[in-house]
């Protein structure tokens, strides 16, 4: 798949996710509130709707690229999900993440934890590639007998 093909997708699924969160933001605030629709809402429903599409792409459509690709974009797509979550609870958090004392540690903490993640995958990938290679070899090999 071409680098504008799949950037188009992107696109076009933000877009549909954009809407659709809209759709659910208007359903709830018309059910709960007699006010108007601020501007932080529409910011945050495109960041929900960027976050949900990065994480999308990093997750599930990955068919139609190359497997250097496949990783490629699920790191690019992982790490911007993260970004966006991130940027959301710094923007639009009411809470402690306004503190920029605790948004590093919340950073570091996602960062470290992420990495170990991965480390224990990647592990545990080896380790079931080495057992599928091995019942492969006495299965060609038991074939080869009969």
């Amino acid at each position: 798949m071409k680098t504008g093909k799949f950037v188009s997708c992107i696109l076009k699924d933000l877009f549909a996710a954009c809407g659709c969160v809209t759709i659910l933001v208007a359903i709830v605030l018309t059910l709960n509130s007699t006010g108007s629709v601020g501007t932080s809402i529409l910011w945050q429903i495109i960041m929900a709707a960027a976050a949900f599409t990065c994480f999308k792409y990093a997750l599930v459509s990955t068919q139609g690229l190359s497997k250097h690709a496949q990783t490629l974009s699920f790191y690019i797509c992982f790490v911007l999900g993260d970004v966006f979550v991130i940027l959301w609870l710094w923007f639009f958090s009411s809470g402690p993440f306004r503190e920029k004392g605790l948004l590093l540690p919340f950073v570091i903490t996602v960062l470290v934890i992420k990495g170990m993640v991965y480390a224990m995958l990647h592990i545990d990938g080896k380790k079931e590639a080495k057992q599928l290679n091995e019942k492969l070899s006495e299965y060609q090999s038991g074939g080869n007998n009969l």
